[in-house]
């Protein structure tokens, strides 16, 4: 059962994947249906964040008195409701409520899925929770790719998210078959308030990093295609083919590089990632030639994550779940806003200089990692 339960954890975090990076590809059929401009697009990022965000914060409270098994249900009952509701929705508003309910649901999801990781996964932590990134990556890998041709072949949008819908259904349909052990909960579910953890100054500081962090990550899976066409012209199956190539050395990155962070260090292998991550995805932006480096920069976005949410696994010892629910829900916060932020200069400055803010935002995670590490000493080597 045990194993069963892990395999079910990976394949709800491929689910995950697969969902989650259908938009990047769907925002130019999306803008044109609605006729909105990108600040709209990224308001409507926002939004899908707040979803996220708010999903992050209820689901540990349902985690620790329910389980992981409602935290699980009920995020892929949110994700079939808003997927449902995209075809109902004939104004942009009414849109961005479903949107904001599909997010819900990917939030709900991954709060249950860590809760369930943080009690099965007891040893070799590091490479564990790479692997079960690993499979976010290749169901970020598929998707862009099977999204763009099927909007070149002029497949409606609101169908693509259908045919994601229909595997979320059969998902749930196992989940609730599945029997979780009751100790598949947060770990430590004595009453800790959150404003109470919010005081931890380590805490803050991986929020912050973290957030960074997924602005950079998020912000190429959303914002790639519209860069690479708005740049460059490109069309809908080679812009998608970046994105997908991208994912495809992100999970390569996922599969192989806990292997090497147990080695080399967790603080040393973030800080090496995230410069090579910076460096490539700035290289791609020099010109359309160069292009694949962006692709290529997904194998050093990798285990930057995962490693992150295992180092601070290992500093909170109590209040793990608590702990780790605080930091996915301030970093998600920063990630919302930096999206908006990408939309608004992108209407202003252009696509290049909206998409430009993703090296700017992994160089943050640098600088946050250092301030870090001078009170991790103990986890840097």
């Amino acid at each position: 059962m045990q194993i069963f339960i892990v395999v079910l954890n990976y394949l709800l975090m491929l689910l995950i994947g697969l969902i989650d990076n259908i938009k990047g590809p769907v925002i130019a059929p999306i803008k044109s249906f609605y006729h909105i401009d990108y600040t709209y697009i990224g308001l409507l990022l926002f939004i899908g964040s707040l979803g996220f965000i708010t999903a992050s914060f209820i689901g540990g409270i349902i985690v620790n008195r329910y389980g992981s098994k409602a935290a699980l249900s009920g995020g892929l009952i949110f994700i079939i409701l808003g997927i449902l509701g995209y075809f109902v929705s004939p104004f942009f508003f009414v849109f961005a409520v479903f949107f904001f309910i599909m997010n819900f649901g990917l939030g709900m999801l991954e709060i249950g899925i860590n809760a369930t990781a943080a009690v099965t996964f007891v040893v070799n932590q590091a490479i564990m929770m790479n692997l079960l990134h690993f499979f976010y990556g290749a169901g970020a890998t598929i998707s862009p790719n099977a999204v763009g041709r099927l909007i070149e072949m002029r497949y409606p949008w609101q169908n693509i998210y259908l045919l994601g819908g229909m595997i979320t259904a059969a998902m749930l349909v196992v989940v609730l078959l599945t029997r979780f052990p009751g100790a598949a909960r947060y770990l430590n579910r004595d009453k800790v308030r959150f404003i109470d953890v919010l005081k931890d100054k380590y805490v803050i500081l991986f929020s912050i990093m973290l957030g960074f962090y997924i602005s950079s990550e998020v912000g190429i899976g959303n914002w790639a295609v519209t860069y690479l066409k708005g740049a460059y012209g490109m069309n809908s199956v080679k812009s998608s083919m970046y994105l997908s190539l991208f994912f495809a050395a992100f999970t390569i990155g996922r599969l192989l590089g806990g292997f090497a962070v147990e080695r080399i260090g967790y603080v040393k292998s973030i800080f090496i990632f995230a410069s090579l991550a910076s460096i490539f995805v700035a290289g791609s932006m020099i010109n359309q030639n160069l292009s694949i480096l962006l692709s290529i920069a997904g194998f050093f976005y990798s285990i930057i994550y995962p490693t992150t949410m295992a180092l601070a696994m290992k500093n909170f010892k109590e209040n793990t779940g608590v702990a780790i629910s605080v930091i996915v829900t301030v970093s998600s916060s920063i990630n919302m806003l930096a999206n908006f932020i990408i939309g608004k200069l992108s209407d202003i400055f252009g696509v290049f200089i909206g998409f430009s803010f993703i090296v700017v935002f992994m160089v943050l995670v640098i600088v946050m990692l250092k301030v870090l590490s001078s009170s991790l000493k103990s986890y840097s080597q």
